[in-house]
């Protein structure tokens, strides 16, 4: 289990003195001087120079036995020990002024109360909240007796006391406290002071640690907009308010805007503190659980051990903040399966908790459940049982059965039951799990059949493991009693599973957060295709179509995040929202785009920040802005969180009989293969081969190679994948397929598989027996994809000024060009290519435009004319980034154009509109890009598609140029050839007849010529 930091923002009022110069003598008034010096430093935050005045100050007043303001200022400066971290110092500097206050004041005063308060504050920083909750208790006593309850300093107290309790995990208590403080300051300070924001934020936190996330982010976001409409955007308690939503989205797996939280807060402390402090570290431990979170490990070690080496010098190695690390080092090490390096880091955070807060609380048993997924990770059950029973009964006697912090100790010991088959105790435990996460589900104890309502739920990530667990559970059993019951149970769960994925999809905002849900959602749809699969086999006359079901199933599987931004682009069209408004979100999304870029690419750490911050505040900008689309525009929101899905049917309407739709889904140990014709819907399931991503990869090269041993590799991979792929024959009269791949599948060409054994010369590519020349195919990344972009709709008229436009920048001329650290060799084919196209379609009458070197430039591509285009041609270089898809991108002139760096990046292309039938990347690998479970290939394409084209030709590997110009000239030409009153142009068809023609022309025959280009659509 992750450990995040929770900062609890402490109320510290500094008092001013009201000093007569009149009255003193020169050595007082100069204590007042230093006093005045010592308070402008410690609002600027440089406390050690504010230390060093205030003391001076307390020196004269001492000199002179003026107690009251010796007493105040020594306060100030126990504080900034304590605003240091420096707890040792902290209590020894109040207990050698506890005596001062008692002799001069006696044992009532508000001076002995502060100085209790203090202390109280220094034993909660420590850890010691027993000692803590007793020093602030006195004070709080005291101060009442001396002046009242109703005053700021008792509401100031009654903070720190809900501070205390949250550490003690006692939220009900915690919450009181908080809203004790609350009440007192709106009714002593106003409702716009800044101890109101702490308040606010304080109660944040509550509601986060109780599962209620929408209500902590409402507090934690006003309290934002209070504390910077009175000091701007760099301040320290800002920084704990942008943390607590850090946290909230931490929670709830948006790791994504999580990180950009927890960076913004690191960025104001290190301004404030520099990069040694206590609190900066903090930040550092938050940042690296997020790097965790997304598989960075090594990142994240970096961060864990900068906090450490800050933890160790300024607070020892016994402070819990070392817990929180050890902790979180030991969760890296789980990760990597290094169990006894984890085993021993759970082991050092488990021993500094216990010492601090004996063997009886909720954080303690966060480090049982650690330690017994360990032990559980290494086959040690009887040792995991035993470490999540005592974690299950500590989180029980703090929360009881109905609590968010109950479930991950329900959810482990169901686990560890399901790893030992024991599936009937597996579901038991993975059903209390559910009725503690869901409010108003009480099931019978005896009853785990029955299910909760996808609603009112606590913890939606937890609840989607829960349902996945019994569903696994239940297929578990019914393979182990043969119970077709069972079965069912685990359909309905599954059905369930995918309610939930679909409200979680819909909560999250973040375009990475939700290709990460992804990755879950996948493991998750594999295995609700696998039992739909069985009942398929076990009930042939069921009332449910399990098949249909699976196709369902596997679609939700596919590219879900490019069709959401479908959704959104198509809901902000048809919502009746002002041009306006519309305008101003294309202008931030360019502006977003444009500064995630600049962070990508810079080295500068100062420049990084600054372009961080401004990316924050775009990103804010933009979350109000959609808000706004969906709060005030009901058919955006309408349309944008459709969660209809293409049918059967549906897709049959488009296609005709001559058509075949070939879905795949890549599971962990199976590839289901889906047949959709118009007569209906047939499944499949092949056995995966071993090390299936890697093997690819080598098809690939072998594909491409023109070695005559890795030719000869090909020619039997290409008939093994074959029959792989296409277990058995499509029926009779099938002569189109429209393939839509999953995984490493989109990264071949299926029209280079062989259909039967070749035995002939290996260099006689022509004779090769490519599948291509059976079928016409053309790809998609979803069923629902292909719906919505070529279903039938009288409403959609295109009307275009230019039929073709053709872009080469050609790059000749220049020696050694350089374009963002890109080394640009130049494309002389290139410009040929365009010009023969050109002239073809002036030929035949057509309105065509070329743009050649300095003229095809990013504001070309960007301008309104672009919209107007029907084919668009771009022949150039690309570069497809795997690691991070939004620096894949295609290279243009960047001469005479002063606004744009000549790299039209996948970002921007986003923020294009397009209406194009067609677009065409005559360039180097532009089909790849990174392989995302759940989505598909992340690349060009996808920008493409959401800019609004409706086919695609691009490449899957580094082309040779004059190849790559025969081939589009030959496509064009076919293209041409078809009668201008076709409305419908079949794009496949044409460019299967230009492979076809390269193959028997011989010189161009071999597959790396011509089957890197494919076509996305129709």
């Amino acid at each position: 289990m992750k450990k995040h930091i929770v900062i609890l923002a402490i109320t510290i009022f500094f008092f001013q003195l009201d000093i007569n110069s009149q009255t003193y003598d020169k050595d007082t008034e100069l204590a007042s001087n230093y006093y005045s010096t010592a308070v402008n430093y410690k609002n600027k935050f440089k406390l050690d120079s504010s230390k060093l005045f205030f003391t001076k100050a307390s020196r004269l007043f001492k000199k002179h036995k003026v107690w009251d303001n010796y007493l105040i200022i020594e306060n100030e400066i126990g504080v900034i020990y304590l605003r240091k971290g420096k707890i040792k110092k902290t209590l020894s500097h109040f207990k050698r002024i506890t005596p001062v206050a008692l002799k001069e004041f006696g044992d009532t005063s508000e001076y002995l109360s502060n100085i209790y308060n203090n202390v109280g504050l220094a034993y909660f920083m420590s850890g010691k909240n027993d000692k803590a909750i007793e020093f602030l208790q006195q004070s709080l006593n005291l101060r009442i007796a001396v002046s009242g309850n109703e005053n700021v300093f008792v509401s100031n107290i009654y903070n720190d006391l809900g501070n205390t309790y949250t550490e003690m995990a006692e939220y009900d208590k915690a919450l009181e406290y908080y809203q004790l403080s609350l009440s007192l300051r709106k009714k002593i300070l106003g409702n716009t002071h800044p101890e109101i924001a702490v308040s606010l934020n304080n109660i944040g936190i509550i509601y986060k640690e109780k599962g209620e996330y929408d209500i902590a982010l409402e507090y934690h976001q006003n309290a934002i907009k209070m504390q910077k409409g009175i000091f701007g955007d760099v301040h320290p308690e800002l920084a704990n308010f942008y943390q607590g939503i850090g946290n909230v989205y931490l929670d709830k797996l948006e790791i994504d805007l999580a990180m950009e939280y927890f960076l913004k807060t690191l960025d104001i402390r290190k301004k404030i503190y520099g990069t040694k402090h206590p609190l900066v570290a903090k930040d550092y431990i938050n940042v690296g659980i997020t790097h965790h979170e997304n598989g960075n490990d090594d990142i994240a070690l970096e961060y864990y051990l900068d906090a450490l080496n800050i933890q160790k010098r300024n607070l020892g190695n016994l402070h819990p903040s070392m817990a929180i690390l050890y902790n979180n080092i030991g969760n890296i090490y789980n990760s990597q399966e290094q169990y006894s390096f984890a085993l021993a880091f759970y082991k050092k955070a488990l021993k500094i908790k216990e010492n601090m807060y004996g063997e009886n609380h909720p954080e303690i048993a966060d480090y049982y459940n650690n330690i017994g997924n360990i032990y559980a990770s290494q086959k040690k059950y009887t040792k995991a049982l035993e470490f999540h029973t005592k974690a299950l009964t500590i989180k029980e006697r703090f929360f009881g059965r109905k609590h968010p912090g109950i479930v991950l100790p329900f959810l482990n010991l169901a686990n560890v039951y399901y790893s030992q088959n024991d599936f009937e105790n597996a579901i038991n435990y993975y059903q209390k799990s559910l009725s503690a996460n869901v409010k108003d589900f009480t099931p019978d104890e005896t009853d785990n059949n029955s299910n909760p309502a996808i609603k009112n739920y606590y913890d939606a990530n937890k609840l989607l493991l829960s349902l996945r667990g019994k569903a696994k559970s239940f297929v578990g059993l019914y393979k182990k009693k043969n119970n077709i019951n069972n079965l069912k149970s685990a359909f309905h769960l599954y059905l369930l599973n995918d309610t939930l994925i679909g409200k979680i999809r819909k909560s999250i905002s973040s375009k990475k957060d939700k290709l990460a849900i992804g990755k879950l959602s996948s493991q998750i749809y594999d295995e609700a295709i696998d039992v739909c699969y069985m009942l398929n086999q076990e009930e042939k006359n069921a009332s449910i179509n399990y098949v249909y079901q699976a196709f369902y199933f596997s679609e939700k599987n596919k590219a879900g995040t490019l069709l959401d931004a479908l959704n959104g682009a198509k809901a902000k069209k048809f919502a009746g929202i002002p041009d306006s408004l519309i305008n101003k979100e294309k202008k931030i999304k360019e502006e977003i785009t444009f500064y995630e870029n600049k962070i990508i690419d810079e080295y500068d750490p100062e420049l990084e920040t600054k372009y961080r911050g401004v990316l924050f505040k775009l990103n804010r900008q933009y979350a109000r802005l959609i808000n706004k689309f969906e709060t005030e525009y009901k058919q955006y929101y309408e349309t944008k969180h459709s969660s209809k899905y293409v049918t059967v049917s549906q897709l049959q309407s488009l296609i005709d009989n001559k058509t075949a739709i070939r879905s795949y889904f890549v599971g962990d140990s199976l590839i289901v293969i889906f047949t959709l014709t118009k007569k209906g819907l047939d499944l499949d399931k092949v056995v995966k081969v071993k090390e299936f991503s890697d093997k690819i990869s080598d098809f690939r090269m072998h594909m491409k190679s023109s070695s005559y041993k890795k030719l000869v590799k090909y020619g039997k991979e290409a008939y093994n994948y074959y029959n792989l792929l296409f277990p058995k024959e499509l029926p009779d009269g099938i002569e189109n397929i429209i393939i839509i791949p999953d995984g490493n599948l989109g990264m071949i060409p299926f029209e280079a598989l062989f259909t039967e054994k070749y035995k002939g010369k290996i260099t006689d590519f022509y004779k090769y027996p490519y599948l291509i020349k059976k079928y016409n195919i053309s790809y998609t990344y979803s069923a629902n994809l292909f719906y919505g972009t070529f279903k039938k709709d009288s409403t959609q008229t295109r009307q275009f000024t230019k039929d073709w436009v053709g872009i080469a920048p050609v790059f000749d001329g220049v020696k050694n060009l350089i374009i963002n650290d890109f080394y640009i060799t130049p494309l002389p084919a290139s410009k040929t290519e365009i010009d023969t196209i050109d002239s073809k379609f002036k030929t035949k009458n057509y309105n065509s435009l070329i743009k050649f070197r300095e003229k095809a430039n990013e504001s070309f591509i960007k301008s309104d004319i672009i919209e107007q285009i029907k084919y668009l041609h771009i022949a150039t270089h690309g570069y497809v980034n795997s690691d991070k898809p939004e620096l894949s991108c295609v290279f243009l002139s960047n001469k005479e154009d002063q606004d744009n760096d000549g790299v039209l990046y996948s970002g921007e292309i986003f923020n294009i509109e397009l209406k194009t039938d067609l677009v065409v990347l005559s360039a180097c690998e532009t089909g790849l890009g990174k392989i995302q479970k759940g989505e598909g290939i992340i690349g060009l394409t996808r920008a493409l598609l959401y800019a609004g084209t409706k086919n695609i030709i691009v490449s899957l590997w580094k082309v040779a140029d004059n190849s790559t110009s025969k081939l589009m000239i030959d496509f064009y030409d076919d293209i041409l050839n078809i009668p201008k009153s076709n409305d419908i142009i079949d794009f496949s068809k044409s460019l299967r007849n230009t492979k076809l023609k390269m193959i028997e022309n011989k010189k161009f025959a071999a597959p790396f010529y011509w089957s890197p280009f494919i076509l996305i659509g129709k």
